[in-house]
C-alpha cells in the first residue's frame, strides 16, 4: 500500500504520478507490457485480484479552497486526507496525509496511527498530541496537519472508495503501478462513515484509472506503456471527480 503498513514515513518523499482512464481492453494490453517487470504489492498478493479497498475522507475548506485550486490548473497546491483500508478491524490504521505538488512533483507526508487512535485526534486536535509516543518527526507531520486544519476551518468534504488492483516493480518496490476501480463517493462525510458501504454516488464512464508512480527517472519498462496510452494521458483528482460527481451530470 506504498509504504502504508509502515508506522511512520521517515521523511516526506518526492513522487511522479502519470494518470490515465482506460478501458477493458488496453487495462489487458498494459498488463501484458508490464508482466514480465512488476509482481504483486506486497499487501495485496493474497488477496482476490490482487486488490484491497482504499477509503479516504478528503478535508477543505468551506468554500472548497483545494477543489477550486485543482480546478483552477494552479501548479503549486496541497490536499489533506485521512485514508483507510478494507473492512474496520483491530489491526485497522488512520494515515494523516498532506500531499503537496509543485508543477509535476508530488510530496506527501505521512504519519500512520491505530484507526481508533487516529479518529479520537482530529476530535481532540493538536490537545491530543500529548499522550501519543511519537518519534519528534511524527510529531512534527502530525502538528503540521492538525494545524492546517485548525487554521484553515478544514472539514470534511468528501469520502472516496474504490479497489486498487497493484504491483510493484520487480526491481524496485518504490516504482508502482496501480488500477483503481469502481470509483464512488460520498459528499460531506462524517469520519466515522470511512468504512460505510451505502450512500454513494459511482463512476459512470466504464473506465479505470491506471497510475504509474515513480521516484526520479521513469524506469525503462513503463516507457512501453506510455507510449501505448499516451492518448489518454490528463491531469485526474479523485478528489474533484468525487464532488463533481454530486454537483455535474456523472462522467
Amino acid at each position: 500500500m506504498e509504504g502504508e503498513q509502515n508506522a511512520v514515513i521517515p521523511k516526506p518523499f518526492a513522487r511522479y504520478e502519470l494518470k490515465y482512464y482506460v478501458g477493458s481492453n488496453d487495462i489487458t494490453a498494459a498488463r501484458t507490457m508490464l508482466a514480465p517487470f512488476v509482481r504483486p504489492d506486497p499487501f495485496a498478493e493474497r488477496r482476490p485480484g490482487y486488490e484491497y479497498t482504499v477509503r479516504s475522507i478528503y478535508f477543505d475548506t468551506p468554500q472548497l479552497r483545494f477543489y477550486h485550486e485543482k480546478d483552477a490548473g494552479l501548479k503549486n497546491r496541497k490536499k489533506l486526507r485521512l485514508r483507510t483500508y478494507n473492512h474496520r478491524d483491530r489491526a485497522s490504521i488512520a494515515s494523516f496525509e498532506i500531499k503537496r505538488k509543485y508543477g509535476r512533483v508530488i510530496f506527501k507526508e505521512r504519519v500512520c496511527l491505530p484507526l481508533e487512535r487516529g479518529l479520537s485526534l482530529l476530535a481532540e486536535g493538536r490537545s491530543g498530541l500529548r499522550i501519543l509516543a511519537l518519534t519528534p518527526g511524527s510529531r512534527a507531520r502530525l502538528e503540521r496537519f492538525l494545524f492546517l486544519m485548525e487554521a484553515l476551518r478544514l472539514r470534511p468534504s468528501v469520502l472516496v472508495t474504490y479497489e486498487r488492483e497493484a504491483y510493484v516493480g520487480r526491481s524496485n518496490l518504490r516504482s508502482r503501478v496501480t488500477i483503481d476501480k469502481h470509483v464512488r463517493s460520498i459528499l460531506q462525510p462524517r469520519v466515522e462513515e470511512l468504512h460505510d458501504k451505502g450512500g454513494f454516488r459511482h463512476l459512470t464512464n466504464h473506465k479505470q484509472i491506471l497510475e504509474l508512480k515513480f521516484d526520479g527517472a521513469m524506469p525503462p519498462w513503463m516507457r512501453p506503456v506510455t507510449a501505448y496510452l499516451d492518448r489518454s494521458h490528463r491531469p485526474i483528482s479523485k478528489y474533484c471527480k468525487g464532488i463533481d460527481l454530486w454537483q455535474t451530470e456523472p462522467l
